[in-house]
């Protein structure tokens, strides 16, 4: 009955802007390492490649332009999954605008007005639900005659399969 500050994992993909979100109740490494792989089982696999904002949970050092020393379990989830990870340039918004711009979107199109639920596991089906439905709904920004779900139904023979769940 009481408000409660949750941290919110989004992992999309590139080409159909398919998104996966899901409410945790703190940003840590486990959060990570789970949101990957709850966000491939819904997606049905793995992108080859993974655009990461320089969170401290994945980043252990911000070396020279994008070079980066990632922590040792996030290298080995990245490894797991067969995901390349590339890092943002710190100050250069315009390297994950995409990203950006869908953040605003989908705190539009699924936290105003702010959802009230009984408990994280009643808020996750919600959003689940709701990822799944603007999916279907919405028009694709670029391939505009198409939803997001078909676009990306034509991309999903991409991902690599996932045969286990990294147990880091």
């Amino acid at each position: 009955g009481e408000p409660r500050r949750i941290k919110v994992a989004h992992l999309r993909l590139c080409h159909s802007r398919k998104f996966f979100v899901k409410a945790y109740l703190r940003e840590t490494q486990e959060m990570v390492m789970d949101a990957h792989a709850m966000a491939f089982q819904y997606f049905g696999g793995a992108c080859r490649r993974g655009v990461y904002d320089n969170m401290s949970t994945a980043v252990a050092s911000v070396l020279k332009g994008k070079q980066r020393e990632y922590s040792p379990r996030f290298a080995q989830m990245c490894s797991h999954y067969l995901v390349k990870p590339v890092a943002c340039t710190p100050g250069a918004g315009w390297e994950k605008g995409q990203v950006e711009k869908q953040v605003r979107d989908i705190r539009n199109w699924l936290f105003k007005p702010t959802p009230r639920f009984a408990s994280l596991e009643e808020l996750n089906q919600w959003l689940h639900d709701r990822c799944s439905q603007i999916s279907h709904e919405r028009k694709h920004p670029t391939f505009k005659s198409k939803t997001i779900q078909q676009v990306f139904e034509e991309e999903k023979p991409s991902l690599i399969p996932v045969s286990t769940e990294f147990e880091g």
